[in-house]
């Protein structure tokens, strides 16, 4: 596989393949986020409603769902540098496409495009990490790399106050658009790139255990789960009263924390050498517990707390998924990680349509029952998926498969 040559620019991130995922993942992730934080803003001047938000973020994961798989074929030829570059000149484009939209439905190739940004950064870096990264300290690079997506709501969050009210909703676009081509130019070289071959014809299908596909129903009902909390902090706190420039400060705040709490996980997970799924089925517990909560209160207070703990429960495992996929099926983690993010996207697309409708007819409250409720699917799902990990690991090693 060629490679092409870093700028002199792209030799900051050569090497410091943490860096480069959390930069991709960010600059991948940070049109949709713009655009839900915006949500009252963008629903005055636009007429774009809860359930437009809905529709358009389902646009964006269904989008980057249905590309997944081919994805990450593509990236397995033509390299995880290319990945990178073709992610940030899309992500580009949506931003520009935010800055001149007239009307609501051009948000919706906002979004879209965002999905295939996102398809692209997320396999991509999983390429580099799975390379690059040392094997003790994995944990914590996929921590850490999954935790710039909700950095990317941080940053959305915390642009809401500063920019998008005092200078206008399409001034953080115009940042986002920015940064993406910035990232273009520092794109770097992989290292030691990973001769990924082709499956055999006996074997032309995307590797797919039985551990792997507990692990892509878990991605999908947590992803339903945590994207929508994610997604609709700032009008559901609005709508318990906190003000809207309060409301993405505590987005700010909270994605900060799950961004936290992703890197944490992983730390564990390589200190006990787990695969994973043990500190993703606690963290969804505690986001259906969590979620009860929020569905049941109608205090403020009480509301930021349970949202907060939602949030790191519902949102926290992410950082740990893929890190199970790369010790699930070390030999194609490009491909493996093409199975997780079908499941996942597929997941993250139907939550926010749902909790969207029910966001416009004032069902908060409903929308926190489902989440909960798929968080706890989700962590029975990741259970299953210990459970047959472990169950094939032994025979496994000793037939020479992963």
């Amino acid at each position: 596989m060629s490679v092409t040559p870093p700028s002199r620019a792209g030799r900051l991130l050569s090497g410091r393949p943490l860096t480069t995922a959390l930069v991709y993942v960010l600059v991948g992730i940070l049109p949709l986020y713009l655009t839900s934080s915006q949500l009252l803003s963008l629903q005055d001047e636009l007429g774009f409603s809860a359930a437009r938000l809905g529709f358009a973020t389902a646009l964006h994961f269904g989008l980057a769902a249905v590309a997944a798989r081919p994805i990450g074929g593509i990236v397995a030829r033509i390299g995880a540098q290319a990945g990178l570059r073709v992610g940030s000149g899309i992500a580009v484009t949506a931003s520009i496409v935010a800055v001149g939209a007239q009307t609501w439905w051009l948000l919706l190739a906002v979004t879209s495009l965002g999905g295939l940004a996102n398809g692209f950064m997320q396999v991509s870096t999983n390429v580099f990490l799975a390379t690059d990264a040392a094997f003790h300290r994995q944990g914590v690079s996929f921590g850490a790399k999954q935790g710039a997506i909700p950095l990317g709501n941080a940053m959305a969050g915390a642009l809401l106050p500063v920019v998008g009210v005092t200078l206008g909703w399409r001034w953080p676009f115009a940042i986002a658009a920015v940064l993406a081509a910035l990232s273009i130019a520092i794109s770097p070289r992989l290292q030691n790139p990973p001769a990924e071959s082709a499956p055999s014809r006996a074997g032309a299908r995307t590797p797919v255990s039985a551990s792997l596909k507990w692990l892509a129903v878990g991605g999908f009902c947590g992803g339903a789960a945590g994207n929508s909390l994610a997604l609709f902090v700032v009008p559901s706190a609005v709508d318990v009263g906190v003000g809207e420039a309060a409301a993405g400060a505590f987005l700010a705040w909270s994605a900060g924390l799950v961004f936290a709490f992703r890197v944490v996980a992983g730390w564990l997970a390589d200190r006990t050498r787990s695969s994973g799924h043990r500190e993703m089925v606690a963290m969804l517990a505690l986001g259906a517990a969590a979620g009860a909560v929020l569905a049941a209160t109608s205090s403020s207070g009480v509301y930021l707390v349970a949202m907060a703990l939602a949030m790191i429960g519902s949102w926290g495992w992410p950082g740990l998924v893929y890190f199970t996929v790369v010790r699930i099926h070390p030999e194609a983690p490009a491909r493996a990680s093409g199975v997780i993010l079908a499941g996942n996207l597929t997941g993250t697309m139907l939550g926010p349509m749902a909790v969207g409708l029910l966001a416009d007819r004032g069902q908060f409250g409903t929308a926190w029952v489902l989440c909960a409720v798929l968080s706890a699917v989700a962590a029975a799902a990741m259970s299953r998926s210990l459970w047959l990990y472990r169950a094939r690991a032994v025979p496994a090693q000793a037939a020479g498969r992963p």
